[in-house]
């Protein structure tokens, strides 16, 4: 009998962890094939994904045993929430333990693209030394737009303060009296674009945000800002991002995930010459040392949830 099934990548040092107890099955590529998966999960009590493995419906139908289901890394909309409650399955996350990573990657991010030098590499290994062209900004002093309050933007924060940066947010799913306000000071979305110098967006994959960042929202920034996603795919619009940056009206930006994933030549094609553009396939919150957080804090959820 399986216990425990993992699909896909996981620190060895947590695989370890659990198998002391445990009969687990680790196959990082398994949750891309449903029907190789299906018969493990027929007498496993856990499941441990990441954000490639479906649990929709008929997988769910096949799970028996389960009684939990991990998630390594930030929450993704890979799981049927409804059919997992339905059945009484404890769905497990632990983001707060990708959030200096994400606030790294974003820190890293608006330094690089405020500086405006990340498009010259090529250039100057051409021979051409176009230092006047590339006259950077200072991140201190600056404005940085949260919008999306999660662990990640406010590590991203704590990171931006200590650079001098003036913090503003937007979170609609975030009460007024929550703690993370107290030195974030709260705008509408429409005032946070058109006041902030970076936006970083960290809003969760849910209908409403979608398309949020549309050509009528990016035009109301303020000329020459930086937008940086880590967010949900399809909160931004990829095209209009990439013909903001084609005609100035944007300095740069960074994106963390597509609509389409991965990102093919076609899909990609839309940022093809568009200059001071970072594209980076989801790995805002992945470092070692966000790898092994994340995995060392499902294997305690899932060992607490399995004890009870």
């Amino acid at each position: 009998m399986v216990d425990i099934v993992i699909t896909e990548f996981m620190h060895k040092q947590a695989v370890a962890d659990l198998s002391r107890d445990f009969d687990v099955h680790y196959e990082p590529t398994l949750g891309m094939d449903p029907a190789a998966l299906g018969p493990f999960l027929r007498r496993a009590v856990a499941l441990i994904i990441r954000d490639r493995t479906l649990v929709d419906i008929p997988l769910i139908a096949q799970a028996y045993q389960l009684r939990v289901i991990g998630q390594v890394g930030l929450p993704s909309d890979n799981i049927d929430m409804q059919s997992c409650e339905a059945h009484g399955i404890a769905i497990l996350r632990a983001p707060d333990a990708m959030a200096d990573a994400i606030g790294e990657y974003v820190i890293a991010a608006a330094l690089v693209l405020t500086r405006g030098g990340f498009y010259s590499s090529r250039d100057v290994m051409a021979g051409k030394w176009p230092r006047g062209l590339l006259m950077g900004r200072e991140i201190g002093g600056r404005t940085l737009g949260l919008v999306g309050l999660d662990f990640g933007a406010r590590s991203t924060a704590v990171r931006a303060r200590a650079l001098g940066m003036t913090i503003v947010g937007w979170d609609p799913l975030l009460k007024a009296s929550h703690p993370a306000w107290s030195d974030i000071e709260r705008l509408e979305f429409p005032d946070l674009l058109g006041r902030a110098d970076v936006i970083s967006v960290h809003l969760p994959p849910r209908p409403e945000f979608r398309g949020r960042f549309d050509s009528a929202a990016l035009n109301r920034m303020k000329a020459g800002a930086v937008l940086i996603s880590v967010g949900a795919a399809g909160v931004v619009d990829e095209a209009a991002v990439a013909n903001m940056l084609a005609i100035g009206k944007l300095r740069g930006a960074a994106l963390d995930g597509f609509e389409t994933e991965p990102l093919t030549i076609e899909a990609g094609a839309v940022f093809a010459a568009v200059p001071n553009l970072i594209l980076t396939p989801r790995i805002a919150d992945l470092t070692l040392e966000s790898h092994l957080r994340s995995s060392e804090a499902i294997v305690e959820k899932v060992r607490g949830a399995l004890a009870r």
